[in-house]
């Protein structure tokens, strides 16, 4: 009899600043000049961070990875309702530069978000995806989303991080982003299961 999966599910989160060399008021005027233009450019500019999310599912890492690599037009059904539609707007399914447009629930609330498939590394089952339009680009400046499947014994382990720049520190943690996420690949592991 088959166990019942044990799911591990976690945040972390850390922040990356930009450094700008201190230059000596002594030295050369154009060193000096440079130097205050970087101190100035680093205060106002806003801080990328990270978010982490994981779960262990009972799929194999190659099944759970090619259903996001080579089956994104099938997700809506896979997931159980959370993903409720995906369009192809440009390229093909596939392929690296491909764009493609996302409708969703997060939180129990209608989304939308168009995204451009940025990179893939087969080996690692890495995929990383940029959002250039869509409902959370209205509270954040930027945001990535990488996904990357590893086998953990007879099961695998699904991490999620979130590479985003938030408009301004009133703006939450994107936690409830965060649990969807777990949500849907528990969804999309039980389809598969049952497939």
């Amino acid at each position: 009899m088959a166990e019942e999966a044990e799911v591990s599910e976690g945040f972390s989160s850390s922040f990356y600043k930009s450094q700008c060399a201190k230059h000596n008021n002594s030295a050369n005027p154009i060193s000096y000049f440079l130097g205050s233009l970087a101190s100035r450019r680093s205060k106002t500019m806003a801080q990328i961070r990270k978010m982490d999310c994981q779960v262990v599912i009972k799929s194999s890492a190659d099944e759970f990875y090619n259903a996001f690599r080579s089956k994104p037009q099938f997700l809506p059904k896979m997931s159980n309702g959370l993903i409720k539609d995906v369009k192809l707007l440009q390229g093909d399914w596939n392929s690296v530069g491909a764009v493609r447009l996302w409708s969703y629930a997060s939180e129990g609330k209608p989304q939308m978000v168009k995204e451009i498939f940025e990179k893939v590394n087969e080996k690692s089952k890495t995929m990383v995806y940029k959002l250039v339009e869509g409902d959370l680009l209205n509270s954040y400046n930027s945001w990535r989303n990488i996904i990357t499947i590893t086998p953990v014994g007879e099961r695998s382990m699904v991490k999620w991080t979130m590479e985003f720049e938030k408009q301004n520190e009133d703006i939450p943690d994107p936690v409830g982003y965060a649990d969807s996420l777990i949500a849907l690949t528990k969804n999309i592991d039980a389809y598969l299961l049952n497939v």
